[in-house]
């Protein structure tokens, strides 16, 4: 399999499909985190939140990565790259629709949990989607852009790398999860 990607001079079709659905999940992403900051910015002084109110809110989705990352690691590991990709889509998409529902009375609470699946969600989806595209888009003419799909830290990937023997995995993209 890696050889016929050495010899690929262009990207395929499906290739091509994978970086488009990393591109929409990205967008969507972004999506979430521009609206949120948008949006907050008007309730503060409408539902008279607090500072601490208002970190809770914002902070809800990175406590919700922590859990999610887990989660969807195991998952991916019993299901696949590409199901885990589309329920973590789903995942971080509908939670952010769901925050339209948001009641006034006590509303923040609602926002920062739906915030956490927010954060359950793209904690799964981030990982994924990028070994996937690095897994399944080599060819050598396109490493370099196929390779900075996002905001990874090669630093951070290298460490993975140099451990993944260590933690007994077969590919370092698994020791990610």
């Amino acid at each position: 399999m890696l050889e016929l990607l050495e010899r690929q001079e262009r990207l395929t079709v499906n290739q091509w499909k994978i970086i488009s659905a990393a591109i929409l999940g990205d967008m969507l992403d972004f999506f979430d985190f521009f609206l949120i900051g948008y949006v907050l910015a008007f309730i503060v002084g409408e539902w008279k939140l607090t500072f601490l109110e208002s970190g809770t809110i914002l902070l809800a989705a990175g406590i919700g990565a922590i859990p999610g990352a887990f989660f969807w690691g195991w998952m991916a590991d019993r299901i696949g790259r590409r199901k885990v990709f589309v329920a973590t889509v789903l995942n971080f998409s509908l939670a952010t629709g769901l925050m339209a529902a948001s009641p006034d009375q006590y509303g923040w609470l609602f926002l920062a949990f739906c915030r956490m699946l927010v954060g359950i969600g793209v904690a799964g989806w981030l990982p994924s989607i990028c070994r996937w595209c690095r897994n399944s888009c080599r060819p050598p003419n396109a490493v370099g852009w196929v390779g900075s799909s996002r905001r990874q830290s090669p630093s951070a990937e290298r460490w993975v790398q140099r451990r993944a023997p260590i933690s007994g995995r077969a590919s370092a993209g698994a020791a990610c999860f």
